[in-house]
């Protein structure tokens, strides 16, 4: 199946009317579901299949209630679409759920289809961030990369690293983010995106297909390499260690750790480190980005008006008040110079 596929509920459709439609004309398959939650076997029906479902509800504990079913039954990218005057908050932002969109979001349409781009997670039931879990097998090079991981200290370093701390609303940034550094030098990318364990090789999986910067899940150290994007197996941390980045157990309840990525980055990396946090609930990377900041390296934030969820670029401009806030397209500049 070369189309993406969208299933939506009535909910969804309520917050934005002409939705099912403009997903249509950008080309994806568009399944309604009438009643009730979407079907799972839609979303497995074709091998190969990639998708998601935008689920909403009629108030906020119709929404959160429908939020839980469906990332327990649907094997799929979940996308909550929030009825008018509901807010985002913490409780929505359950597992599975990849974006929060309030009713009337612009850009909706776009970012719906760019979470359909993630291939399919074999079965439901994820569990939640930071809890154990067993992955799915994933694709052969999420499993293992052949090449030896570099002795500490060893030369060839990217001319800049950028340490990412994203959460939920924030993967449709960090595509732009990747495309834009893509091919603009020697840059390497270390993600602490908030995710569930069971869903990261799928994610990593898809991080592959929006630009040419190459994924690499983590697990021993490994030497950091221009042109690659870094993150850590399923609930683990990532950390800095010399030239090096490797994986640690979870130390905190968002996993993982941006703060911790970001610390790390700073000690060990200086002036060469830019720091940018996403879209995201909560306060997690505030603390590293003043850290890289202080280190000499380019702290940059969300426009925080531009992000499905503000908290985290909001407290992160309030720890490190040198930081730009800027928008979405203009991030991959602002990281490097124009």
């Amino acid at each position: 199946m070369s189309r993406p596929a969208v299933v939506i509920d009535d909910y969804a459709l309520a917050a934005f009317p002409q939705l099912d439609r403009c997903l249509a004309e950008a080309g994806a398959l568009v399944m309604r579901s009438f009643r009730g939650l979407p079907n799972p076997q839609l979303l497995r029906r074709f091998p190969g299949y990639r998708g998601a479902a935008v689920v909403g509800g009629s108030d906020r504990r119709s929404l959160l209630e429908r939020l839980e079913t469906a990332t327990a039954t649907l094997a799929a990218p979940v996308v909550a679409a929030l009825p008018r005057g509901v807010l985002p908050g913490a409780e929505l932002r359950g597992p599975g759920v990849v974006d929060l969109l309030p009713a009337g979001t612009p850009g909706a349409a776009e970012r719906i289809l760019l979470m359909a781009q993630v291939p399919i997670v074999s079965g439901g039931g994820r569990t939640s961030a930071g809890a154990s879990s067993k992955p799915g097998p994933g694709p052969a090079w999420a499993r293992s990369d052949p090449r030896p991981a570099a002795a500490p200290g060893g030369g060839g370093l990217p001319d800049r690293i950028v340490a990412v701390a994203s959460s939920t609303g924030g993967v449709w940034v960090l595509a732009e983010v990747l495309r834009g550094l893509a091919g603009r030098g020697r840059h390497a990318v270390l993600l602490a995106q908030h995710l569930e364990a069971d869903f990261v090789p799928f994610f990593a999986d898809w991080l592959g297909t929006i630009s040419s910067l190459r994924p690499v899940l983590v697990g021993d150290p490994r030497a950091i390499e221009p042109g690659v994007v870094y993150l850590p197996r399923g609930g683990d941390d990532l950390v800095v260690e010399g030239a090096r980045v490797a994986a640690a157990p979870a130390s905190s309840r968002f996993v993982p750790s941006a703060d911790r990525l970001m610390r790390s980055a700073a000690r060990h990396l200086g002036a060469r480190c830019a720091g940018l946090v996403l879209s995201g609930m909560g306060s997690d990377g505030s603390e590293g980005l003043r850290e890289v900041a202080a280190a000499g390296g380019r702290a940059v934030c969300q426009l925080p008006a531009s992000a499905a969820v503000p908290s985290m670029p909001e407290n992160a401009l309030r720890r490190a008040p040198g930081a730009g806030a800027v928008a979405p397209a203009a991030l991959a500049d602002a990281l490097v110079g124009a």
